[in-house]
């Protein structure tokens, strides 16, 4: 499997599943959500839970029906309707496809708000980890943790 090719599918599967609003599938779990998008040989699969203004899930990306990549999240939006969330953060990361929730920063604004994504180290497909968060008017109303990495040698 080719680094390059995974990296490659991942910033292509994600603007075409919750960025895009596109590819929900019947989920797995009860109480979940999941989303999926599949080119050729690759399945990217994201499930995710929400509740009470927080939510957390997996991405994984398969090659050939094996896991080869995936990544964990969490996210806190209590200071916000999911409405506003998804409008907002859909948003910036497709202006950012290429960089949001990888191993770069991103800076980002419009109107009220302003997203940044900063990782926690330089890192790359292999091992990655960060944070984003959304600022309304210079206050913080959203928390994002990531972190995630290649599966296999």
């Amino acid at each position: 499997m080719d680094r390059r090719e995974l990296t490659n599918f991942l910033l292509k599967a994600r603007p075409k599943t919750y960025a895009g609003a596109n590819g929900k599938v019947k989920p797995a779990f009860a109480g979940s959500d999941q989303l999926e998008y599949k080119e050729r040989d690759w399945l990217y699969r994201d499930v995710y839970y929400t509740g009470n203004g927080i939510f957390m899930g997996l991405e994984t990306v398969y090659f050939r029906d094996k896991a080869v990549w995936s990544m964990s999240y969490y996210g806190n939006f209590k200071k916000m309707t999911e409405e506003e969330l998804d409008s907002v953060l859909r948003q910036a990361l497709l202006d950012n496809r290429e960089s949001a929730r990888t191993w770069q920063k991103v800076e980002w604004k419009r109107g009220d708000y302003q997203y940044t994504c900063e990782p926690d180290f330089e890192g790359c497909i292999e091992e990655m980890a960060g944070a984003e968060k959304i600022l309304k008017n210079n206050e913080e109303v959203y928390r994002f943790f990531y972190a995630g990495g290649v599966l296999i040698k």
